[in-house]
């Protein structure tokens, strides 16, 4: 395939896969993330509300305004009433920062959390698909799922890497600026696409150095899916719910119409996945 019929491809498949989900009975799959993540959160907030507490009121203190003896008691009245917000305020922007960096690493934090989720997904829309049935083996789930999570550390890093480099190149050359968001929104939608294309890729037994040969070999389906879970997961609540199962979904979707072009004309071709009759 062209490139072009590749990004092509990865879009349709992403945006089937929420269909497919709902004609084949895949739809409680949706539900999981949400309840995963509200689950995350609120150990997070509560493992984290004894540091921000410390840090609170360390800060309040740091900047508290000293009253002396003396004062006229509105003056004093004044100083205690702001020092008493300063404190109040404080603690509520390191809560805002704490959940701003939630936000940003939530799709990595998502990928490694819900890899058993993906891969489960990513291996029932394959046995919708095919009508393969794969034996159903904890072990072999958990397997899929740790490579899973290993992949997006894995691909965390080196997303993280190529933006440093990015950006140190932006500060010496800033008129770059532009270009740099465009590629590392690329980089960002390559990553995230190829964690859910592996899923797949694994299934066929590949090892990582495959993977990557076979995730580029169809790299603009790869970098739609990726763009694509990306775009969505930054609408709240919503994005959560839909992107990582669609992503995954889709990536199976896509992989298999691919493998499906490819098979001889007198074998069986896998359903119409457009939900025509």
């Amino acid at each position: 395939m062209s490139f072009t019929r590749d990004l092509s491809a990865g879009a349709t498949g992403f945006f089937k896969a929420f269909g497919f989900c709902w004609r084949n009975g895949m739809g409680w799959l949706f539900l999981v993330p949400v309840l995963l993540w509200v689950a995350l959160a609120f150990g997070m907030y509560h493992a984290l509300e004894a540091i921000t507490d410390a840090a609170g009121a360390w800060a309040a203190g740091y900047l508290e305004i000293p009253l002396s003896n003396g004062e006229s008691s509105w003056w004093a009245d004044v100083k205690a009433w702001i020092n008493g917000a300063r404190e109040t305020v404080v603690r509520w922007v390191l809560r805002l920062a704490i959940g701003y960096l939630l936000f940003v690493a939530n799709k990595y934090i998502v990928l490694v959390v819900l890899s058993p989720l993906l891969a489960y997904a990513s291996e029932l829309a394959e046995e919708k698909i095919t009508g393969r049935v794969f034996p159903f083996s904890f072990a072999q789930l958990m397997k899929d799922a740790l490579r899973g999570a290993l992949i997006a550390i894995r691909n965390g890093v080196l997303e993280l890497s190529i933006s440093i480099l990015i950006w140190a190149a932006t500060l010496f050359v800033p008129i770059i600026g532009p270009l740099s968001l465009a590629v590392l929104f690329l980089v960002s939608a390559y990553f995230y696409g190829f964690s859910m294309f592996d899923y797949v890729f694994e299934r066929r037994r590949m090892r990582i150095g495959e993977s990557t040969r076979a995730a580029n070999s169809q790299l603009g389906a790869v970098l739609s899916n990726g763009a694509l879970f990306s775009l969505l997961m930054k609408i709240p609540l919503v994005g959560l719910m839909l992107a990582p199962v669609m992503a995954s979904v889709g990536a199976s979707i896509t992989v298999l119409r691919r493998e499906g072009a490819l098979q001889p004309a007198n074998r069986p071709q896998p359903p119409d996945l457009t939900g025509r009759q």
